[in-house]
């Protein structure tokens, strides 16, 4: 029998009605196209990317513009044709700048793409693999962990199921639910190329028991293979998380500093697992994506468009604000980001853009913790939010590092459960970088 997540929220009756009321009921994919990309050159966990073209260069659509010779990294690619316009400083998600690519479109979409399917059953793994690497593949659900590292498996590891997450746990967003709709086979397809990478594990797709059509197209999808099942699973935050999402589908727990490897598991987003199908079966690098524009906009909807589109030219594309703007969020509303200017670019792993107005939204000022111990109860982790919380703002990191801040998923059930509105989810992942950090540096004078 199947465990019960550890922690989690469900959503409170006022936000079930607000998911509602925003609740996307489109069959197909909405596109588009801007007059310009802005190309973050820092959309990969692992070593940042350098520029290998020049302002005045142009580039075909899928063409490598920046890349690194270290393996944890991924490399960036164009995402349209055009015209390089500038290399300079940008905005990002983190409301820092990082620096991009500025490409002008020339709506041309000259590509090097395959015409017919690469035959990848017959190919040799280690030249799949460098067409994985070639393609730029990043994790797609938000970790941003390049794909090809994770088909690195140590001699020490044995793989025995490949978990494919189609779980999109983050309220308001159907990214993943709409491209599972459309486009199940090809998830399918390259959910068997990963397996073949793996020496042949079972594979197991979770999927939320809210998106039955979704569920629908996979099962059938994966009907003709004995080794795929697609299990639903609860409506519960944070079931997609990696190690939840294991726990609960195999009842195996996967250690704190260990990977979901060291206990026989890969798991992959859909969305990476398409794009994973896209790469080796037509030599389409990772250069565009489903993202989910919602909240108070005119028209809520999943949108596939180049990555660097500037968030603001997506509202518009969605029906503009609708109300007063109190915030805009990249990312679902868990574990987003706010942003302060709407020229941030979407990314590898912006699978939402969410508008809030200030009749709807509902993050407060900041009151006194009153110690109900809500954070404790949600934490998937079963950390204690609030004591990390309270031990940071006083500046004892040694405090911090006992209590284990840096196993912190950063999923923001804490802060989403604080009747105190306490932003635990920011000064425990704060207190997750300096605890790492310190560490980083007792290492380096042992």
């Amino acid at each position: 029998m199947k465990k019960k997540l550890i922690g989690g929220i469900s959503l409170s009756p006022p936000l079930k009605a607000l998911k509602e009321k925003l609740k996307i009921h489109q069959q197909e994919v909405h596109s588009f196209e801007p007059n310009m990309v802005f190309i973050p050159l820092v959309q990969h966990i692992g070593t940042p990317a350098e520029p290998i073209v020049a302002i005045g260069d142009q580039v075909k659509q899928g063409q490598v513009i920046a890349e690194t010779d270290a393996f944890v990294s991924a490399k960036i690619h164009a995402s349209v044709s055009g015209k390089v316009l500038d290399i300079t400083d940008w905005p990002d998600a983190g409301n820092q700048t990082t620096q991009a690519i500025i490409i002008e479109n020339d709506f041309n979409y000259a590509n090097d793409f395959r015409s017919t399917s690469f035959a990848w059953q017959q190919a040799d793994n280690s030249f799949i693999k460098q067409k994985i690497q070639q393609a730029g593949i990043a994790g797609k659900g938000g970790a941003t962990f390049p794909t090809h590292v994770k088909f690195a498996i140590k001699d020490s590891q044995s793989i025995d199921t490949l978990v494919l997450n189609g779980s999109e746990c983050e309220p308001f967003l159907r990214s993943d639910a709409l491209l599972m709709q459309n486009n199940a086979e090809k998830i399918i397809e390259g959910a068997r190329i990963a397996r073949k990478l793996l020496n042949d594990p079972a594979i197991v797709i979770s999927i939320e028991d809210d998106k039955p059509l979704s569920i629908a197209a996979m099962k059938e999808a994966a009907s003709p293979y004995s080794f795929i099942r697609v299990e639903e699973v609860p409506t519960v935050y944070p079931v997609g998380g990696e190690k939840q999402l294991v726990e609960l589908l195999l009842d195996r727990e996967v250690p704190i500093g260990k990977l979901t490897a060291d206990v026989g598991v890969v798991l992959m987003n859909v969305a990476t697992t398409f794009a994973l199908y896209e790469a080796v079966c037509w030599d389409k690098p990772l250069i565009d994506r489903y993202t989910t524009v919602t909240g108070d906009v005119g028209e809520p909807q999943v949108v596939r468009s180049p990555i660097g589109t500037l968030a603001g030219e997506l509202i518009d594309f969605a029906g503009r604000f609708q109300g007063a703007p109190s915030k805009v969020i990249m990312g679902g509303p868990m574990m987003g980001r706010t942003v302060n200017t709407l020229r941030v670019p979407t990314t590898k792993s912006t699978n939402g853009i969410l508008v809030f107005n200030e009749e709807n939204d509902w993050l407060f000022t900041e009151n006194p913790c009153i110690r109900c111990n809500k954070c404790v109860e949600a934490c998937p982790m079963r950390l204690m939010p609030m004591s990390i919380d309270q031990y940071f703002r006083a500046g004892d990191f040694d405090k911090c590092e006992e209590l284990l801040a840096d196993a912190c998923i950063n999923c923001g059930a804490c802060t989403f459960v604080c009747p105190a509105r306490r932003n635990l989810a920011a000064t425990i992942s704060d207190a997750k970088n300096k605890v790492i950090a310190l560490k980083k540096e007792a290492a380096q004078h042992a």
